[in-house]
């Protein structure tokens, strides 16, 4: 894997990494959606070169859990398994500007984060992070 900064990832999905582990671990304490429209704003609201590894990597795991609360699951292992209990938990419905949000931060992620770049050579993520865009959008 080219991940040369030891961000510690494992493999390309949303959950394969330290800083959306530890976001999850976070999302298990919230009691509704609040936590995650936050972790979004902040990714929209910095600047292209502080959008970092590790606040990239909590965007797309937040976009995650917008995709499984409208129904549109991606891979499920142990990895995503506290952020399936937190669904299941709290099933509520994304407003469309949560959903709206959401889509605009992973095309930014995509476009010119520091993520994108540690990824710059793997497809495999490029086409996770499109099927996860996918499932967000509907």
């Amino acid at each position: 894997m080219g991940m040369g900064t030891g961000m510690g990832a494992w493999g390309t999905g949303a959950f394969d990494n330290d800083p959306a582990c530890d976001w999850t671990n976070d999302l298990s304490d919230a009691s509704d959606l609040t936590f995650v429209h936050n972790t979004l704003s902040s990714a929209d609201e910095v600047d292209d070169d502080e959008l970092d590894v590790g606040l990239s990597a909590e965007a797309v795991a937040a976009c995650e859990v917008i995709a499984r609360l409208q129904g549109r699951a991606g891979r499920r292992d142990a990895n995503t398994k506290v952020v399936d209990e937190w669904v299941r938990a709290h099933p509520v419905k994304p407003s469309p500007d949560l959903v709206k949000l959401a889509t605009f931060v992973l095309d930014r992620v995509v476009a010119g984060s520091e993520l994108a770049m540690l990824w710059a050579r793997d497809q495999a993520w490029r086409a996770s992070v499109q099927d996860l865009r996918k499932r967000v959008a509907g």
